[in-house]
């Protein structure tokens, strides 16, 4: 009796988003595909999140990998990292790598994920202007803020972080905790202006401040100063004229989707590729997740619905494997939009936002209302949105024990029976 093949699953892209799909394959669909996974990094898929806690010396590369060379040998996938795909025949279905390899698929995965968006400022490609995206990014980093038994002169002394949201505020406290002068420029009025009220935000860049980490917000920046070599960065020059002098700039302007491969097939790309809410393309048997791709014009930053993404992909291919690319896909949940909370991984700054908020601080609606509470002597805030008997939204600075109760009461809409002021001490509160 003849045993048909096993399908051949090929993912182009080594990171988050194909290191959890392999494990949601491993164990919804085990040894069901002739699987192989192609990265651009050296590293096989690894923790990104903790890139700034690496950098600020709180965490150990060894804690970065998803899963170690002994498991993928188990699952039999064959690895293939360094080596970038360049090319893509959807017709012939054969990806073409930088070294002249070739493999072949019958399905498809693209997560090849984003790059750091930069500012297209004069100077720009000076040395010493990098982002904080990849380990080797990390790895760069503290080479030049100095190492044991580096000479001083080589060290980096002074640092501007382009960019006051989540990552650029990681980074800056992380190059602060190193010895490393930091500023943080941002054109918002306050730092996480797309998570925080304003509010919030000033109780932010009074604690960075505390830190000696200089904020400035409404910032313009104008051009990279070059060394008298014209070879490294030597200072920033802001809209009004200030030069801030540094011998690094850390980029954290946000993330462009990494489409240039589905760009050169026929596959339907807009900002990203667009996807259905079960990860398929235009075209039968290519798929996508992650941040290069979008669904309904939603795209993705975040680790939690990427990792939703790979549940609902792991489903998808099992049942494309065992019934063709036109297999029913009736009983496969769809991925669902989620409203996600953020916290910032700073050690000792607590800071909590979920739900849809203005981010004025403004009420959105003239139903809607909001309450806040302060005690500026802790150092603590929080003012929660909410209209009817349903909490929209919450933000917290400081004691943030209490997020999870938010959090559900926001993800659930569940209707809430209580006063304003049990809202915001909600130890005891039920949902009704």
């Amino acid at each position: 009796m003849m045993h048909r093949p096993k399908p051949r699953l090929l993912i182009v892209g080594f990171g988050m988003a194909a290191g959890r799909l392999l494990q949601e394959i491993s164990l919804q669909a085990p040894g069901l595909f002739d699987t192989s996974v192609i990265g651009e990094e050296s590293q096989s898929a690894y923790n990104r999140i903790l890139l700034s806690p690496l950098l600020a010396g709180e965490s150990d590369a060894s804690l970065l990998p998803l899963h170690s060379a002994s498991w993928y040998r188990s699952q039999d996938i064959a690895v293939h990292t360094g080596d970038p795909v360049i090319a893509l025949d959807t017709d012939s279905r054969v990806a073409s790598t930088a070294s002249g390899a070739c493999h072949k698929w019958d399905m498809l995965v693209l997560a090849t994920g984003s790059r750091a968006a930069r500012l297209p400022l004069p100077g720009v490609d000076l040395s010493g202007i990098v982002s904080l995206r990849t380990l080797d990014d990390a790895e760069a980093v503290m080479a030049r803020i100095g190492s044991t038994g580096q000479a001083d002169d080589d060290r980096v002394r002074r640092a501007v972080v382009v960019g006051g949201g989540v990552l650029g505020l990681e980074a800056a406290c992380a190059l602060q905790n190193r010895g490393v002068t930091t500023t943080v420029v941002h054109n918002a009025g306050w730092p996480m202006n797309r998570q925080l009220d304003s509010e919030a935000g000033e109780y932010l860049a009074a604690t960075l401040a505390a830190r000696n980490i200089r904020f400035i917000s409404d910032a313009q920046c104008k051009r990279f100063v070059a060394t008298a070599d014209g070879q490294s960065v030597a200072g920033l020059q802001l809209g009004d004229g200030e030069l801030l002098a540094c011998e690094l700039v850390i980029m954290a302007v946000g993330i462009a989707p990494e489409v240039s491969l589905a760009r050169q097939t026929n596959l339907s790309v807009a900002r990203a590729i667009n996807v259905d809410a079960w990860l398929r393309s235009s075209q039968h048997g290519v798929f996508a997740l992650g941040e290069c791709c979008e669904i309904d014009g939603e795209q993705f930053g975040l680790v939690a619905p990427i990792y939703q993404q790979a549940q609902v992909l792991a489903k998808v291919l099992q049942r494309c494997a065992e019934s063709g690319p036109d297999a029913s896909l009736t009983d496969v949940e769809p991925y669902t939009r989620q409203s996600l909370p953020t916290r910032l991984k700073v050690s000792g700054v607590h800071v909590f936002s979920a739900g849809t908020l203005d981010e004025t601080g403004h009420q959105t609606s003239p139903s809607q209302r909001s309450l806040a509470w302060r005690d500026k002597n802790a150092g603590e805030y929080r003012r929660l949105w909410w209209q009817g008997d349903c909490l929209q939204a919450a933000v917290m600075f400081g004691d943030v024990d209490d997020s999870g109760i938010y959090e559900s009461l926001i993800e659930n809409r569940a209707p809430v029976q209580a006063s304003p002021q049990a809202l915001l001490n909600p130890a005891g509160l039920v949902p009704q």
